[in-house]
């Protein structure tokens, strides 16, 4: 599992110098940021869209970090991204329930809590709190297959 520490370091690693870990980001995951940055996300608003590439970028530098993580597949991760939406649909009724059944025993845990804490921002859709965790958890379970 990546370490908190690890997290924290990243996120402060990260804040100090966006711009080059964004370039960093995108010429070591061309096909990932690519789909971030396609028409799925169009309605995301410009605030939503930058707190989603800082938290998929701490994700990358995360994995990086602890030298885990395998080459991204795009084919695997539409399939498990279809699988997070399915399950996420189908379990249930509020953001707090739907979380607490995500989490419980969830093998990387601090991720995707840090990616929920992000997430956790008043100028942030619902729509979107939504479109970016199931996103994110389908990120690191493809990263981590």
């Amino acid at each position: 599992m990546i370490q908190e520490a690890t997290i924290e370091k990243e996120i402060e690693l990260v804040s100090g110098n966006v711009d080059v870990n964004i370039l960093d980001f995108v010429s070591g995951e061309k096909q990932f940021t690519g789909y971030l940055l396609g028409e799925d996300f169009h309605l995301l608003t410009e605030t939503e869209k930058e707190t989603m590439l800082f938290i998929h970028l701490v994700i990358y530098r995360s994995l990086l970090s602890e030298e885990k993580g395998i080459e991204f597949d795009p084919k695997l991760f539409q399939e498990i991204e279809d699988k997070n939406w399915e399950t996420f649909n189908l379990k249930g009724k509020s953001w707090s329930d739907k979380m607490d059944l995500i989490f419980k025993d969830y093998y990387e845990e601090e991720l995707l809590a840090f990616t929920e804490d992000m997430l956790n921002d008043e100028s942030i859709s619902d729509l979107a709190k939504e479109l970016i965790f199931i996103t994110a958890k389908s990120y690191i379970e493809t990263k981590l297959r």
